[in-house]
């Protein structure tokens, strides 16, 4: 009931805007009387499910009689069941319509009954509600129990049960942290922020005491965005604004906080991750809608069939004048022998006998196929990534063969190219650059310049890869230390920051240093965790005293910082972490200087298992390594003592260019020590610990593109803004001075030079600014943005105008590079990948410059490829310079070349560089053909900065424009556009969690595994399911037409010579199974082979195995056989035959013929091959005997009795089907040989080089069996001294060209397959046995 009343509000868009939440604790009982105000919202019982015991057989039968082929099958059986068409027993009609719908049903059930019991898992997990019956308990109750209203309390590590609005926290600062993984896929902790401004009567928090009205959106599924109020009376400006930091999401996980305690505004399916689960696009494969398309000529013919035999029924009937004279067709009454008339009763009929020239089995079998073609892709250990255990995740089932045809492929950089691990590697501040090279690799070369040059790192890794591993692991331990900055950071102390002003000339470059470093430490959202986590209440909500806990210390900013509750560290405790440090005093006290007031009590070290804390362990990586400078340093704390402070410091970043920043600040001593909701604790080298208050936090977003924090100095009470983005965004705001004052412009151009230097090595850049303002000034500005997050009204743009209101005429101080380095064999990969046709695009919200540089890292672009720039700042001028290349690639195309440069001509390709503001002129409609027509002349194309939407855009322009299957790749939110736009969705399991991955069709740990996924699995569904799928459509004609044949000798009358209950298993047991096993197996070609030889993927893309042409030549070579197999018969019985011997004959010959035919189709026979077509016909065989020797009929006019025991008794028996199989046969067979010999395409000319492979290797095989003459030794020998003559074997073959590997089952494969098939630089030593023998 409460998805169905969800599902009726959400279709009332009269309905309000807001919901309004009432505290169930605060309902006095005159208000309950009168109706729960609560009452219309959802439970927090979930239910996923589609059925119930009740509906689920109605309900099921719905929804797969929504497909047209069981319509048409039922159809069939109804139109069976009336006496005058009856043409096969009504029983035996029914049985291939029951038994798809059965399979179909039972697969429903069993998905849905796993549904069920998630949802009953779920709704019976337990939590501590408060009980507002007594007022001040909380008691366990089922999440299915909560209710909107009720106030939770969550210990550290409880999954949140429902949207809640966070009111408490253990922590002084209200703070908690949450890990949204489950929701977002982000592994990264997000900090929440409790209510702030709550009044109490006595100044006491306790949950009976919350008694506001909470006012707040309609459930929506923006997980982002949450906008609402506390209403604290009814004085309009009596609120308190809302927004995301203050709600905690259902399925969360917290995290580094001993205990909150908060209200349910949504619950159940009203909460945002319930409206969030959605089911995926349904996307239909390419080779399914041609399957589509050949159905409908299967209708066509059947109609033709059926209106060609009742119009040859009515004009063999016309030629009798009474009924009488057909004594072997009986009427019921003279009036019903109407020619007419009778044909129409006998088109029904043949609807009915014709019914199998739509082949039933054909998508269930298809479903089967794919279904365990899914399964050993799965298992392919060459896809397996050990470090993360992570194996290629099939989301998709009916999309396999898609791998096979895929013409584009739409790949994002960061995290999908790149390892997604940002380093730091270089700064510029005041425009002076300061490279930070490290000490260990000066040697290195490069050919930008740099030593950190992405170009240098991926195309010398060959001779690199031990140096390139070293960089990868000892980045921030083994920088080189700048000297100027540790001198300019010696002296760092809060009597030196904040000292630059912007009507100062003269730059004190100092100064700048410590404002640069300061900045890093502080402008994030870095969470730094230091205590273990206890809760004060029992899990059954049991409490020795919760009570007296100051209601001030979420309302006020510093009185109550040293409050700490006694019973804190007694009871309760879920996750023990490393204990906090004592708190270091500096060396030299100032008592103008505020210091923190009071120190956490020491506690004793803990020694933590490993094994039983995993998680633990996994975020030491976080922990950042303490580098101080050798030697004294005036003002300096001692090395050892800070070392052994921030040894036990854990940073939680959301993402990895923070956490960068963070280390590397922590690098030079400029510590993040910690964070709450309104202060922000640094270590200074000159000063110790400090505090500076936040007073504004403007968050990141894809629009500024900055973020920024509003902190007061201590000292000198100054507000300051700290400002950091990308170079457009931020070098756009400076003050004026900077165009103007010739210091100020040296110092701009100097620093742009270095971000241009940073981006051509390949780094990732960050602008770093900072303003001073006013009192005043920012009194004016905090009102103006109070209000714009009171506004539940376009919020998002008050909001974004506020922050640029006060992020302008700002201070440069520098920049920074941070590296990302790619993946191990991405430009492998690519350089396959279009080596096998397929056009790569990258879309990258990163700079041009960086852009291009990864582009040339990567073997997107390469020496022979003529990069295209297009940069425009407007539509008239995109369309200009678009139109401009497309000329001028046509004139290079049309230029007479002379004899010498033609074999240059012919490589001469182009690659596109598009910039985001370009890109969206681009995309407009009248753009956009230009913009597809200059992409198509190009092999890769690059789109810079640009936006998510963008990416979808753009996708979807080439999908619907272009008519190519396209494939999208990424590994982050930002990616999940473009990855469910395209007919292929990949996501990389990374570092920025789960969310495209959970929006993909497929799912893989690297980008180097695309190579595999594509080139060799992907080739081997398209080509089995290719070749199941005419060898089906073949199987139901032939069968058809052997029917056809003999009516047109039977007086049109409907009658079939083949008993209906063989007509049923020809089709579902007796020709069934051998094709699906090669569907399943059959390979034509090895792993090894496709991947030397990308182009053999084209043929998945071009359609060359199922093509146009296919059906009809099967329907040719279908009505041939049939009329072999018929006439054979027909003439090998020149005195007469019965009926039903005459279609036993038949029936033998036909099943042979399909049988045989199996076989000349199949690439490679292996054991389940063999074994099914054995009993394939075996089984067939004795159900002959068996039916023919004590069934009855299902039809008439006689019974079958006795019939194949009479039948294969008669010598013409064997020779008619011998000679059927022979004559139908032939053709097909003198056809393959020919084109085998004469006519071979690409695939068979591969075949052709792997069997002469095959029988070199297997000659050095038997030579190196031989007896050694120089040493005596015999291989027969090694048997009796206990040697493994395979590893004699391996020994031997290593000397020969091609060194084999032994894998699992046995076979061998080359391990360096000539030089061109590259080794893949992980830790698998499995190779791709399990691929190619899923046997």
């Amino acid at each position: 009931m409460d998805t169905w009343r969800n599902l009726c509000r959400r279709k009332n868009r009269s309905g309000p805007k807001y919901r309004i939440v009432v505290p169930n604790h605060a309902v006095d009982e005159d208000t309950l009387a009168k109706g729960d105000p609560n009452r219309d919202f959802a439970t927090n019982r979930i239910k996923t499910t589609k059925y119930s015991i009740l509906t689920f057989l109605p309900k099921n039968l719905f929804e797969q009689f929504h497909r047209f082929a069981n319509l048409y099958f039922l159809f069939v059986v109804a139109l069976n069941w009336v006496p005058q068409v009856q043409a096969f027993g009504k029983e035996i009609a029914m049985i291939p319509i029951l038994f798809v719908l059965t399979v179909t049903a039972v697969k429903d059930a069993f998905e849905d009954y796993r549904r069920y019991r998630s949802d009953k898992k779920v709704n019976l997990t337990t939590c501590r509600v408060l009980d507002y019956s007594e007022k001040n308990d909380f008691h366990l109750k089922k999440w299915e129990e909560v209710h909107v209203g009720d106030i939770i309390h969550l210990s550290c590590n409880d999954i949140i049960p429902a949207d809640m609005l966070l009111l408490k926290s253990s922590d002084s600062q209200g703070i908690c942290h949450v890990e949204t993984m489950n929701l977002d896929g982000e592994t990264n902790l997000k900090q929440r922020q409790s209510v702030t401004g709550l009044n109490y009567s006595d100044g006491l928090y306790k949950a009976n005491k919350f008694v506001y009205t909470i006012e707040c959106d309609q459930p929506n599924a923006e997980i982002y965005k949450f906008n609402g109020k506390v209403r604290l009376s009814e004085r309009e400006d009596n609120i308190i604004p809302l927004n995301q930091n203050n709600i905690m999401l259902r399925g969360c996980i917290m995290r580094n906080t001993d205990w909150v305690e908060g209200i349910v505004v949504y619950a159940g399916h009203e909460t945002k991750s319930m409206m969030n689960n959605r089911n995926p696009r349904y996307k239909r494969s390419k080779l399914e809608r041609a399957l589509n398309r050949d159905v409908i000529w299967c209708v066509i013919i059947l109609l033709f069939l059926c209106f060609f035999c009742a119009a040859g029924s009515a004009l063999w009937l016309s030629q009798f004048e009474d009924s009488k004279a057909i004594m072997f067709i009986p009427f019921e009454n003279s009036e019903q022998f109407n020619p007419y008339f009778q044909a129409f009763l006998v088109l029904l009929t043949y609807i009915i006998i014709f019914q199998s020239v739509i082949p039933l089995p054909l998508y269930v079998s298809l479903e089967i196929i794919k279904l365990l073609q899914v399964y050993f892709i799965n298992q392919d250990l060459q896809l397996y990534y050990e470090p993360t255990d992570k194996r290629v995740e099939c989301r998709a089932l009916n999309i396999t063969e898609d791998l096979g045809c895929v013409e584009y492929i739409f790949s994002d950089k960061t995290g999908t190219l790149t390892e997604n691990q940002m380093e730091f590697k270089s700064c510029t501040i005041g425009g002076k650059n300061y490279p930070h090279v490290p000490e260990f690799d000066e040697e290195l070369p490069s050919e930008t310049g740099s030593r950190y040059s992405l170009a240098n790192i991926s195309r010398n890794s060959s001779d690199a890869a031990k140096r390139k591993a070293a960089l990868q692991s000892a980045v921030i331990e083994n920088l080189k230390m700048e000297t100027e900055i540790q001198r300019g950071l010696a002296s760092m102390c809060l009597r030196t920051l904040g000292s630059i002003d912007v009507s100062v000339s003269t730059l004190n470059h100092h100064s700048l240093v410590q404002e640069f470093f300061l900045l890093m430490a502080i402008c994030n959202t870095v969470v730094v965790s230091l205590h273990p986590h206890e809760d004060i209440m029992d899990s059954e909500g049991n409490v020795d005293s919760i009570v007296n806990i100051p209601a001030a210390v979420n309302n006020t900013k510093s009185n109550n910082q040293g409050y700490e509750n006694p019973i804190l560290h007694e009871r309760y405790r879920k996750l023990p972490e490393t204990p906090p440090p004592n708190r270091l005093k500096p060396l030299k006290q100032d008592s103008s200087t505020p210091r923190a007031k009071t120190s956490l009590p020491p506690i004793q070290n803990q020694n933590l298992d490993r094994d039983k804390y995993p998680k633990f362990s996994q975020r030491q990586q976080y922990m950042p390594a303490i580098s101080t400078p050798t030697g004294s340093m005036a003002g300096s704390i001692a090395d050892s003592s800070i070392r052994s402070d921030m040894s036990r410091t854990r940073y939680e970043a959301e993402s990895p260019d923070e956490l960068a920043l963070v280390r590397a600040a922590s690098t030079y001593n400029c510590c993040l020590k910690g964070r709450s909701a309104d202060s922000v604790t640094v270590w200074l080298p000159a000063e110790g610990e400090v505090q500076f208050e936040v007073l504004h936090v403007l968050t990141f977003d894809s629009t500024r593109k900055r973020m920024s924090i509003v902190v007061k100095h201590p000292l000198t009470k100054d507000i300051i803004i700290y400002t950091k983005g990308a170079d457009s965004s931020v070098l756009s705001v400076l003050a004026k001075k900077y165009k103007e004052e010739p210091e100020f412009k040296a110092m701009l151009e100097n620093t742009e030079k270095h971000i241009m230097d940073y981006a051509m090595q390949g780094l990732r850049t960050l602008c770093m600014a900072k303003k001073t303002i006013s009192h005043s000034e920012y009194t004016t500005w905090s009102a103006a943005h109070l209000a714009a997050e009171s506004s539940l009204e376009e919020r998002e743009e008050k909001l974004y105008e506020s922050a640029c209101k006060i992020e302008d005429n700002l201070e440069l101080l520098g920049a920074t590079g941070i590296e990302d380095k790619l993946q191990d064999g991405v430009p492998e990969t690519i350089a396959h990948l279009r080596a096998a046709g397929i056009k790569v695009w990258v879309l990258t919200g990163d700079k041009q410059e960086t852009a291009i540089q990864i582009a040339y890292s990567s073997h997107l672009f390469n020496s022979d490829q003529i990069p295209i720039i297009i940069n425009a700042d407007n539509k008239e001028d995109t369309k200009s310079q678009m139109t401009h290349h497309i000329g001028q690639i046509v004139n290079d195309a049309n230029t007479p070349i002379s004899e010498t440069s033609i074999s240059s001509r012919k490589q001469m390709n182009y690659g596109l560089v598009i910039d985001g503001k370009t890109l969206s002129f681009a995309l407009n409609e009248d753009l956009a053909e230009i913009f597809l027509i200059l992409a198509g002349k190009c092999t890769s194309v690059i789109c810079c900065r640009s936006s998510p939407i963008q990416k979808g855009l753009v996708v979807k322009l080439a999908r619907d424009q272009l008519k190519v299957l396209t494939l999208a790749i990424g590994d982050g939110a930002n990616d999940v556009s473009m990855i469910q736009m395209a007919d292929v969705g990949i996501g990389i399991s990374g570092q920025e969690g789960m969310q495209a991955v959970m929006a993909s069709d497929f799912a893989i740990a690297r980008f180097s595994y695309l190579e595999r996924m594509l080139l060799v699995h992907g080739h081997w569904c398209y080509s089995r399911l290719a070749r199941f799928s005419i060898f089906m459509f073949y199987k139901s004609l032939v069968t058809t037409m052997v029917l056809f044949w003999f009516n047109l000798y039977s007086g049109y009358s409907g009658s079939t010579q083949i008993e209906s209950l063989f007509l049923t298993g020809q089709h579902v047991l007796f020709t069934a199974f051998p094709p699906i096993v090669s569907g399943i197996i059959d390979k034509d070609l090895n792993a090894e082979t496709l991947l030397l030889d990308p182009n053999l993927y084209q043929v998945g893309p071009k359609g060359l195995t199922y093509t146009r042409m296919s059906f009809l030549i099967v329907f040719l070579d279908s009505v041939y056989q049939s009329v072999c197999i018929h006439f054979v018969c027909y003439f090998s019985y020149p005195e007469g035959v019965g009926i039903w011997e005459y279609g036993t004959t038949q029936m033998v010959a036909l099943v042979l013929t399909i049988l045989v035919q199996y076989v000349i189709e199949t690439f490679r026979l292996m054991w389940p091959q063999w074994l099914t077509l054995i009993l394939s016909f075996v089984v067939f065989f004795l159900f002959g005997i068996i039916i023919d020797s004590f069934f009855m009929t299902f039809d008439h006019p006689m019974t079958p009795y006795w019939v194949m025991m009479v039948t294969i008794s008669k010598p013409i028996h064997f020779l008619m089907v011998a000679a059927s199989i022979v004559l139908s046969l032939l053709p097909r067979l003198i056809v393959r040989i020919i084109q085998q010999t004469v006519f071979p395409d690409v695939i068979m000319v591969a075949q052709q080089g792997e069997k002469q492979k095959a029988e070199t290797e297997s000659q050095s095989t038997e030579n190196s069996r031989a007896t050694s003459p120089d040493s005596g030794y015999n291989r027969n020998d090694s048997k009796d001294l206990g040697i493994d003559n395979k590893a004699l074997d391996l020994h031997h073959d290593s000397e020969s060209a091609s060194t084999s590997i032994v894998v699992p089952n046995g076979s061998t494969e080359p391990s360096n397959m000539n030089g061109k098939l590259r080794h893949r630089q992980n830790s698998n030593t499995a190779t791709n046995g399990i691929a190619e023998t899923p046997t």
